[in-house]
């Protein structure tokens, strides 16, 4: 696989990058001062100094076809008060670094510019081609560095792509930008402040439309092409943005104050009054295409703001419901659960932002007792009937959606899952698929889902298809889609990935007496966990849970529940978890890991 250098990659924009380009398979290497959060360790090296460290940039360039240049210095008060700095950084940066590429025979040059470069402008939407305007030190050390590139292509030495970023923004951002400015100041219940009239104009671009737009140019981009990154679906004032965050952060006593440009952090000549990107070059040559809204993208920050670490593992937890439609599970002495516990199991998830419902035709009455009890604020996900289609196949999907829809009581649904996969391997499984497709390009679904048994049919299914996301068993025992590295090719394909079966019907929290006669020929395996329970002081349920909860690839895990007593323990014991594998793996007893063996 490509190796790429991203300098600069533990900042805001080059962490998200380098995460994307690990899960598309890429080797990346990192320039910084300090490391970036990633996963993916084997195929991620870190190489600690500056962009002037010509031993330390000789050894992380090495290998590497593709550079992707972002380091620099930002900031407009920064910049303005730190001139010499910005200049050296941002232009004799990069001259350093397109030498050593030169020399590493790099075959493309991607450098991180901004829309600050075309200053104000008369015609918008603003277009590559727009005549650059400088309006401040930051501005011109971009121009120029755009231009030291330029003159280095023409002389053929290197190939580049210049990407000129619109105002991005998105979790994780420095407070010293608008909107984290704005939500720092509201979680400390200060006014907002904004500058002069508030009528200056922007174009916010979430982070993950914005990585999406680079990697689109890094594989599609045309040689010696500059392309605008942005988002021009809704631009706003400063003003309106103020009271959209207020709103959102429903701080009713924020006030919003106008200020002076003489008590803010730039002049009034420094100024840009209004920003949106033509974005018709990057569509046109990559597909790009700004999928998140204003507003939910502050929603996931403001959501970010109010929860660390564990909260975030609480969100990973979805519900299943087979217990509510049948008495489930080889542990289960509860049976079938009651309105009365559903609601409560509701009144509990809205409380710890749990929002994901699993359910499906196949479990009896289940879906019209969710559509009773009213779940419609949830991600609703429920599956085509697992019983063999009718003659006519296209209305038996129709069919089969609308039905859910109208039992659940929701106009859509998060994900629409095929349960028995032999019929979309079949011979009418394009017919099926093509169906759900259809029903995904009208708004009844989001997502096209499988829930399968076997990494082969996943294998035989993502050969013919591309789908969504992906339910599968996943727990200590059953260790199938680690060994096989299933989780890292699903992600690479950008599937969401859900896992069930965490307790395998609960036989994995039974007491050792209490463990069926058939299964004794597997004692070691739950000998072994009994033990682990017992050194390390954790019950077998959470060891289990956390086992699940603790895999970054894994999306949601979703749990089955014998009551609201078990739901609000298992969310209180949502925690990181690392154990010793080999001694738990029993992932070739397929008997014993796949309940429709037993």
């Amino acid at each position: 696989m490509i190796k790429i250098l991203v300098t600069g990659g533990s900042g805001f924009i080059g962490t998200s990058v380098i995460k994307s380009l690990l899960l598309e398979g890429y080797d990346v290497n990192c320039l910084d001062i300090s490391k970036p959060k990633v996963d993916f360790e084997k195929k991620f090296k870190f190489f600690k100094g500056n962009i002037f460290e010509d031993k330390v940039v000789r050894k992380a360039i090495k290998g590497c076809k593709i550079v992707i240049h972002l380091a620099a210095s930002l900031g407009v008060k920064h910049t303005d008060q730190n001139i010499v700095d910005c200049l050296d950084n941002n232009i004799l940066g990069v001259k350093k670094i397109l030498i050593h590429s030169i020399k590493n025979k790099v075959q493309k040059f991607i450098f991180s510019s901004s829309s600050e470069v075309y200053g104000d402008q008369r015609s918008f939407p603003i277009d590559e081609d727009a005549e650059l305007k400088n309006k401040s030190i930051y501005a011109t050390s971009k121009i120029v560095a755009e231009k030291y590139i330029e003159g280095f292509a023409k002389n053929k030495k290197i190939k580049y792509n210049i990407v000129r970023f619109f105002n991005v923004f998105g979790p994780g951002q420095k407070s010293n930008f608008v909107i984290p400015k704005f939500i720092e100041r509201i979680n400390k219940g200060k006014d907002l402040q904004i500058y002069g009239d508030g009528n200056q104009i922007r174009s916010f671009c979430n982070i993950v439309d914005a990585t999406k737009g680079l990697i689109g140019v890094i594989k599609r981009g045309k040689p010696n092409s500059i392309y605008n990154i942005g988002n021009n679906n809704e631009p706003i004032s400063i003003l309106n943005l103020a009271k959209k965050i207020s709103k959102l952060a429903e701080k009713k006593n924020i006030k919003i104050k106008k200020i002076t440009y003489r008590n803010s952090d730039r002049t009034k000549e420094r100024e840009i009054l209004k920003r949106i990107p033509n974005l018709s070059k990057i569509k046109n040559d990559t597909g790009y295409e700004p999928k998140i809204t204003l507003e939910n993208g502050i929603k996931e920050i403001l959501r970010e703001n109010k929860v660390n670490k564990l909260d975030k593992l609480k969100n990973k937890i979805g519900i299943g419901t087979l217990q509510w439609g049948f008495k489930y599970g080889i542990a289960n002495k509860k049976g079938k659960l009651s309105n009365k516990e559903i609601i409560k199991i509701k009144n509990i998830a809205e409380k710890n932002n749990i929002n994901f419902i699993d359910t499906a035709h196949a479990y009896g009455n289940c879906e019209e007792r969710i559509g009773n009890i009213d779940f419609k604020n949830f991600n609703l996900i429920t599956k085509l009937p697992a019983t063999k289609p009718g003659t006519n196949t296209q209305k038996w999907v129709d069919k089969s959606i609308t039905n859910s829809l109208k039992k659940l009581k929701v106009e859509s649904l998060y994900c629409m899952h095929v349960h028995n996969t032999q019929y979309l391997l079949g011979q009418n499984g394009t017919k099926i698929f093509k169906r759900l497709e259809r029903a995904k390009k009208k708004g009844l679904i989001k997502k096209i889902g499988v829930s399968i048994y076997t990494v082969k049919e996943l294998n035989d299914i993502l050969k013919k298809f591309k789908i969504d996301l992906v339910l599968l068993p996943f727990n200590i025992f059953d260790q199938r889609t680690i060994k096989l590295k299933i989780f890292e090719k699903l992600k690479k394909l950008n599937i969401e990935i859900h896992a069930r079966s965490v307790f395998l019907q609960g036989l994995l929290t039974m007491p050792l007496n209490e463990i069926p006669n058939k299964f004794h020929k597997y004692n070691k395996y739950f000998l072994n966990l009994d033990k682990t329970s017992k050194k390390i002081k954790k019950s077998k349920i959470e060891i289990c849970l956390q086992y699940a909860l603790s895999n970054p690839y894994v999306d949601k895990v979703i749990l089955g529940v014998d009551s609201s007593k078990q739901f609000k323990y298992l969310i209180s014991k949502c925690n990181f978890i690392k154990l010793n594998l080999k001694k738990f793996d029993a992932s070739k007893e397929i008997d014993l890991i796949n309940p429709s063996r037993w």
